[in-house]
């Protein structure tokens, strides 16, 4: 019963050294290129209608789109809402470029950083590694309701972001890797998740797109009501 396991050490050895064979002859490049600074975006808007007649569009338009509403207070004027998915319309985490080489060939791999998901390997002597990388975005978004005249009504948008990096790396030789990295800023805010392993350190500022599709629905809903 013990034979086939002693034939397949040759075969495992075999299989190991070319692996090592092919990372011997391997190299890698990583690029990054920051993102500029946040843009400073519109978050306020003015409309010429009652507050109440604000709030009544409101509520019902935000509850048909992708925002998920978590509180309602009319009496403070606040409503709460979040987004939780894909990041790349939202934030903005620059540009990564990565380049690997060996007896196979050459890969090139372009992405932006607030990409949901993308692949590259690097060579980190004397293994290849294979990265797959994630991002996803929850955003709290605070709707706050101000009448300044009984026929006008202010409305404020504040976005909280919370983003959440998730690399999977695997070695050549099988070895297998993960880390979970997190940081938050608000509108016209900046953060930076750090350099983990063979990945750089990767900045982040909002696009300001959020608080201007709120704006956006918002002002369409009450002005088509």
């Amino acid at each position: 019963m013990s034979r086939p396991a002693i034939r397949s050490i040759p075969l495992l050895l075999a299989a190991t050294a070319f692996l090592l064979f092919l990372s011997g002859c391997a190299s890698s490049t990583l690029s990054y290129t920051e993102p500029a600074n946040a843009q400073k975006v519109q978050i306020s808007k003015t409309i010429d209608k009652p507050r109440d007649a604000v709030w009544a569009a409101a509520v019902p338009a935000l509850g048909k789109d992708f925002f998920v509403i978590n509180n309602l207070d009319k009496a403070s004027g606040l409503i709460n809402v979040s987004y939780s998915g894909d990041p790349h319309s939202f934030v903005d985490c620059g540009h990564i470029s990565a380049s690997f080489s060996n007896l196979r060939g050459t890969q090139n791999v372009e992405f932006d950083g607030s990409a949901r998901d993308a692949n590259y390997t690097q060579y980190k002597n004397p293994l290849m590694v294979n990265l797959h990388r994630q991002m996803n975005l929850d955003g709290r978004i605070n709707i706050i309701f101000e009448s300044p005249t009984p026929n006008t009504t202010v409305v404020t948008v504040n976005a909280r972001y919370v983003l959440d990096r998730r690399l999977q790396a695997r070695a050549s030789n099988g070895a297998g890797d993960s880390r979970q990295d997190e940081v938050s800023f608000s509108s016209n805010g900046r953060a930076a998740f750090p350099e983990a392993g063979v990945t750089q350190a990767t900045a982040c500022v909002p696009t300001g797109k959020l608080e201007q599709d709120v704006c956006k629905h918002l002002t369409r809903a009450v002005l088509d009501d």
